[in-house]
């Protein structure tokens, strides 16, 4: 193997550690992000509850403040049922008196459908408020060890991408650039095997004769992808 195929094959190397490398920092963020999503999932299901409790306790409140009222207003009825003078006034009266009763009644009965209401979302509250306390937590230890494994990836691209430097800095200009081209098309294997008597790299297939001078240990370079294919030990015609 000729020797600037050596050293491009080195330099291939470093280019394949530092993209996955690139890979797996690029895919944390992201899973930092799904984390979080499902804590926010789980803070608007617990505030959901919350507004729901809420609601009820607002709403026993009017209904108790409504039979306060109501009971008020059958006392001021009762008294008045001593200053009327005519039968049809007194008989007037006592159905608003009965009406109210009856109202009260009413408000008793939805006043105890709410009692039952908040005791069962009340225990719908502490369930929502475990399951997010417990996510909570999941949620913070899973991104404290993301970050610090994004932190040990990047520095240890950082660590590649120095070597990456200096193995550059070993290839000729000129076959660099070749190899530099063909992954910027985006071929990342700048340095091919034959495979099946095809390129690689992009799959195009190399002339009979020009197979055979690879076989040889002659490099060629891909006509279509740029890459250089040489013969490897999974090589075939």
């Amino acid at each position: 193997m000729e020797e600037y195929i050596a050293r491009l094959l080195d330099l291939q190397d470093l280019d394949r550690r530092s993209d996955r490398l690139k890979a797996d920092l690029e895919s944390i963020p992201a899973e930092i992000a799904v984390h979080r999503k499902e804590m926010e999932g789980h803070r608007t299901r617990f505030s959901e509850f919350e507004n729901s409790l809420n609601s009820i306790r607002d709403r026993q409140k009017k209904l108790t403040g409504d039979k306060a009222d109501t009971i008020a207003r059958i006392a001021d009825y009762k008294s008045r049922l001593l200053t009327l003078k005519t039968n049809e006034e007194y008989s007037a009266m006592l159905k608003q008196i009965s009406h109210a009763e009856k109202l009260i009644d009413q408000i008793d009965e939805s006043i105890l459908e709410a009692m039952y209401e908040e005791d069962e979302t009340v225990q719908s509250v502490q369930r929502a408020e475990k399951e997010r306390d417990r996510a909570l937590k999941r949620s913070e230890a899973r991104e404290e060890l993301l970050k610090a494994r994004y932190t040990e990836l990047q520095n240890e691209l950082d660590k590649v991408i120095a070597e990456r430097t200096e193995a550059a800095g070993r290839v000729e200009p000129k076959y660099l650039r070749m190899y530099e081209k063909a992954r910027e098309n985006g071929h990342r294997e700048a340095v091919a095997g034959l495979r099946n008597g095809a390129c690689g790299s992009c799959l195009t297939k190399i002339p009979a004769q020009s197979a055979g001078e690879i076989r040889s240990g002659v490099t060629f370079s891909c006509p279509i992808c740029g890459s250089f294919v040489v013969w490897t030990s999974d090589s075939s015609l």
